[in-house]
């Protein structure tokens, strides 16, 4: 078989970032959900806000749309899309639950959807047309799977447990170990030789599987100078880094995820200028409502708390209120809105040089070595916000009692025969059992 042959037979040890920020945080965690697939039972969400709004997003930005029609009827499309993805979800959850959903779940599945849209219509209408001006995308959801070779270039293939389960399994293995003991043996293996016998010498002999890197990639673009750059799109309660403009802070700077997939696609051959970090807010600006009476000389609310933009803002107060507005009274509040307000957007541009690429792929290399060390040390890494947070806090204090921790994990964990990216779709936003 050819590389390109596992690769489409999901025959390779898969690492993704998930795995390497769950690695990093601690390896006897690490080691449950990746290792023994031990996953926390959940109860499933009626929305799951963050991947139905990347199918609003997706359908914003698809390729065949984008010069095509007004652009109102692909922010249509990009609600329809939302929505679906939402129905979806609710009634995946509601065939979990017997049809039956919480009057309280419902009103939240409600605001969120109605959140979602209305964070979509902004971003369409006002974010998009202001920032998109010179953009092409070329393609959304973009799954790679890249081989992982050592710093001479050599593919590395790995012969874990896991590795000769997946080998062992799929119809490839079947074939290759029965034409092995033809090859070895005429038909069969000797009498004297047991099936133990026969079996240690054949996984001595098998090469393993090729180690990869996969993920999924939100989009693709094009600049108006031709170059191409990866599209990275978070929702978050609060824009990080408002202070610093338009600059990368050092997180993102620093953030090997996006690297990563620039690395990625750079392999592949295409040249990758760097990615874009997309931030968005889960909210949108609204009119300020008008108060019931005038006060201070104005007759709109200059409540911080409002969610509201100065553009917005000030339109309202020059149809609603123009003499309050000549009069000044409303200057210091547009003038907050204006430098200090509520931030709904943030999008940020990285440049990736190859020397940066290059390290990217020795630095998951190093890795991935380390993931699939048989020799390797498991051990906690216990911390305040980490544990306090860690799905596995129990049957952690349990080990370190010498408790009867299989148990444990048996009554409250689900053993799964793949990991979570073999049954849905790949994700940015893993955060590997937290």
């Amino acid at each position: 078989m050819k590389l390109d042959d596992y690769i489409s037979a999901k025959l390779t040890h898969s690492v993704h970032t998930s795995e390497r920020m769950s690695f990093r945080a601690c390896r006897r965690r690490w080691s449950w959900l990746f290792n023994d697939r031990w996953y926390p039972q959940t109860t499933p969400k009626p929305l799951e806000f963050g991947s139905a709004f990347h199918k609003g997003l997706e359908s914003w930005y698809d390729p065949q749309m984008w010069n095509r029609g007004e652009s109102i009827d692909r922010q249509t499309l990009a609600i329809l899309a939302f929505r679906t993805a939402c129905d979806e979800q609710k009634a995946h959850y509601l065939k979990l639950n017997n049809g039956q959903i919480d009057p309280e779940l419902e009103q939240d599945f409600k605001e969120r959807i109605a959140l979602g849209e209305g964070m979509l219509r902004y971003h369409c209408s006002t974010i998009s047309p202001m920032l998109d001006k010179q953009f092409k995308p070329i393609r959304v959801e973009i799954e790679f799977e890249v081989p992982i070779r050592d710093p001479d270039g050599t593919l590395v293939w790995c012969k874990c447990e896991q590795c000769k389960s997946l080998w062992r399994n799929s119809h490839a293995g079947a074939q290759h170990h029965d034409d092995w003991q033809i090859e070895q043996y005429g038909s069969a293996p000797p009498a004297e030789w047991t099936a133990k016998d026969d079996d240690y010498l054949y996984w001595w002999h098998w090469k393993g599987l090729p180690l990869t890197y996969g993920g999924r990639i939100d989009c693709l673009a094009e600049d108006g100078l031709g170059r191409l750059w990866i599209v990275d799109w978070k929702t978050a309660a609060r824009i990080s880094g408002q202070d610093d403009g338009d600059a990368p802070d050092e997180f993102i700077l620093l953030d090997d995820q996006i690297t990563s997939y620039c690395w990625a696609l750079w392999v592949l051959g295409l040249p990758i200028a760097g990615f874009i970090h997309h931030e968005i807010k889960k909210g949108f600006p609204l009119e300020p409502e008008p108060n019931k009476q005038q006060r201070k000389g104005c007759w709109y609310s200059v409540n911080k708390q409002q969610d509201t933009s100065y553009d917005l803002y000030l339109d309202t107060v020059k149809e609603g209120d123009p003499q309050g507005l000549a009069s000044g009274a409303y200057d210091d509040f547009l003038d907050w809105l204006k430098h200090e307000g509520p931030k709904y957007y943030s999008r940020k541009e990285v440049l990736r040089n190859p020397a940066e690429l290059m390290n990217a792929g020795k630095n998951i290399y190093l890795e991935a070595m380390d993931m699939i060390d048989p020799n390797l040390r498991l051990y906690p890494s216990p911390g305040r916000f980490g544990c306090t947070f860690c799905a596995y806090r129990q049957p952690c204090i349990g080990t370190n009692r010498d408790e009867d921790v299989l148990y444990m994990l048996e009554s409250n964990f689900e053993k799964r025969d793949r990991r979570y990216w073999e049954k849905v779709p790949m994700s940015t936003d893993g955060k590997g059992g937290r």
